[in-house]
């Protein structure tokens, strides 16, 4: 039985109803990376215990202008605690001190005001 969120909705049911639209089952192969042997043949990916694993949430989500955070935690991929960690330890790292530059860039000065000519033509 391929995972579902809390109330029992898979992928597919979970997306439609987010986006409030009908999505195909060719959308959703697409939208998770997954080819059509793979999505029907053999084992097949639509029917497996761990369908869709993060990566395939991932691109579904990214495919259909979703969050891929919020489709993982909807089908407990991955918890709150989990994303409430990684932020907590994001914060305590400084991403901009190895990358912002120390050096203030130099504007050069505008060149001199010349005095004006006394015979009358343009310079």
């Amino acid at each position: 039985m391929p995972r579902t969120n809390a109330a029992g909705w898979g992928l597919k049911r979970l997306l439609e109803a987010t986006l409030n639209r009908d999505i195909t089952i060719e959308q959703l192969r697409d939208a998770c990376g997954v080819t059509k042997g793979r999505w029907y043949g053999g084992v097949g990916r639509a029917n497996a215990d761990d369908f869709p694993d993060a990566e395939e949430a991932r691109r579904a989500a990214h495919a259909f202008g979703l969050s891929a955070t919020w489709l993982q935690v909807e089908l407990g991929l991955i918890t709150l605690d989990d994303v409430r960690g990684a932020l907590d330890e994001s914060t305590s790292l400084d991403p901009f001190k190895m990358t912002t530059r120390q050096r203030v860039l130099q504007v050069p000065n505008p060149p001199a005001e010349q005095p004006a000519r006394t015979d009358g033509r343009e310079r």
